[in-house]
């Protein structure tokens, strides 16, 4: 199955993957974030009171988009009536100079302050400091500063930009890609406002990972790879967008040029993503084949020229029962319908094969365990690697 953009007015090309700061028109499944969000944003701003505000969660799983979301909208709302200015900082490998320096620059920006950029980077940590204090102060607008990657930041540089930004009556948003370490929880009480962002669902991240494929791409995609990327996002590392669009960014040259291509290319590039280590490197596997019975090695090598010959991501209970028949066909075996129960099972327990999230039970399923009862399953590791893998065992015999 395909789905296409040409059904939408929001194509906005390569950005929507690309740019890191890019905000998509809708900030899917997080509706009651951003209406908490942009309630105390504008409460702030009619009453003029400043903020320090912190968002917690991994990385990838949306902060940024949030908070520049919000602003963006507030920005749109109150324009010609409120002065709404945004710097974003990122904190990670910044020492404190560099901080400051990269705040002032902003600052002096938007302020048009004539200052000699030389003289200031020549000027000691001290006199930065006092500088950008000044300027704070000097604000008559409406000023949110965003700190990113928060947890690179020593507690006490933390707590002097929350006290700043309180005198200073700007309100100063932190995101942190984990939860504070204990050191810093001193620092909790110092902020108004905490949310802490929870993953999500197979289908929430399928729906947001959609919906980037359709913002970059202007023709038709075919809708099993982006579950299938879904599906070993969520099976492989924890499910969050961030992860899902690093890898549309490598399969980016490929889609876009709707190259002929076969599936097992874009499983081997989705792999790349992931540690495979975490499923088995190629010694352990080798191994671990060679001690299999032989038609359990012959179903293994009809499994990956399944994925490797074909335009499938994913293979269905049926199928594997159909390649466990011609397994025992081409050996002169006689079928065991309990050998292939537990030769499936295995196959799921060492992780060579998952059950897909967007599978639901098989209606034709003679299957008493519930670990073989999807009507669909993915290959973890990459076909190219087990079919190496068996291809080494057969020069051997």
């Amino acid at each position: 199955m395909t789905f296409n953009f040409n059904i939408c007015s929001n194509f906005v090309g390569p950005k929507a993957l690309f740019d890191p700061n890019y905000i998509p028109p809708q900030i899917l499944h997080r509706k009651k974030e951003q209406n908490s969000l942009i309630s105390i944003l504008t409460d702030s701003i009619s009453d003029k009171f400043s903020l320090n505000i912190l968002y917690q969660g991994i990385h990838g799983i949306g902060k940024k988009a949030i908070v520049n979301k919000v602003i963006n909208d507030l920005s749109i709302q109150n324009k010609g009536d409120v002065n709404i200015q945004k710097i974003s900082i990122d904190c990670k490998q910044k020492d404190f100079e560099e901080l400051i320096f990269s705040i002032l620059a902003d600052l002096i920006n938007i302020c048009k302050y004539k200052i000699d950029y030389d003289s200031l980077l020549n000027s000691n940590l001290s006199h930065m400091w006092n500088v950008f204090k000044l300027l704070c102060k000097r604000i008559d607008y409406n000023l949110f500063i965003i700190f990113t990657n928060v947890e690179y930041l020593k507690p006490e540089i933390f707590k002097k930009f929350l006290h700043i930004a309180k005198e200073a009556n700007i309100t100063s948003i932190y995101t942190v890609n984990k939860i504070l370490q204990p050191v810093k929880f001193d620092l909790i009480s110092e902020f108004d406002f905490k949310k802490k962002l929870n993953y999500f669902t197979y289908k929430e991240l399928y729906s947001i990972l959609k919906q980037r494929t359709l913002l970059t791409l202007s023709h038709a995609v075919d809708e099993e790879l982006i579950k299938y990327i879904t599906d070993l996002v969520c099976e492989q590392y924890v499910p969050v967008p961030g992860k899902s669009i690093e890898i549309l960014r490598d399969l980016y040259p490929i889609l876009r040029n709707k190259q002929n291509f076969k599936n097992s290319e874009i499983i081997e590039l989705c792999q790349n993503h992931f540690d495979q280590m975490q499923i088995h490197d190629e010694f352990s596997m080798l191994n671990y084949i060679s001690e299999e019975d032989f038609l359990n090695i012959i179903f293994l090598d009809n499994l990956s020229n399944y994925f490797m010959s074909k335009m499938n991501y994913y293979v269905s209970l049926k199928e594997l029962e159909e390649l466990y028949y011609v397994s025992c066909e081409s050996l002169g075996y006689e079928k065991n319908f309990n050998e292939f129960h537990n030769l499936i099972k295995e196959l799921l327990n060492i992780g060579i094969l998952r059950p897909s999230k967007k599978a639901l039970r098989s209606k034709n399923s003679h299957f008493s365990d519930k670990t073989i009862i999807k009507d669909s399953y993915f290959m973890v590791m990459s076909p190219n690697q087990l079919k190496t893998i068996i291809d080494t065992l057969f020069d051997n015999y």
